[in-house]
């Protein structure tokens, strides 16, 4: 992954650590403005559900080759229980074990 891409996504993912689990399991898909690393436009997005009896938040950048149906996504996250405990997890994390970034 890009340095810079995962500079990035830490900064996004570091904004949700404050979040509790029942506001992450009901964050649901939010779309962030479009931005530009390297020259290159990034789609930024935050989603949060409910997995394996842990809240799951995912933050991600796609970069489309073909509008909206052929790109690229780069994704890091975390899991959090009940009690507080967090767990930072990467994009082979998310890919082994959700199957999806």
């Amino acid at each position: 992954m890009n340095p810079k891409i995962l500079t990035y996504l830490q900064v996004m993912r570091e904004s949700y650590k404050n979040k509790s689990f029942d506001e992450i399991v009901n964050l649901g898909w939010i779309s962030e403005v479009p931005i530009n690393i390297d020259g290159t436009k990034y789609y930024p997005a935050i989603w949060g559900s409910e997995f394996q009896d842990n809240a799951l938040l995912v933050v991600q950048l796609t970069r489309w080759y073909i509008v909206n149906w052929f790109g690229t996504t780069d994704a890091i996250g975390f899991t959090l229980n009940e009690k507080g405990a967090l767990t930072e997890v990467d994009a082979n994390w998310l890919m082994n074990v959700v199957g999806h970034p």
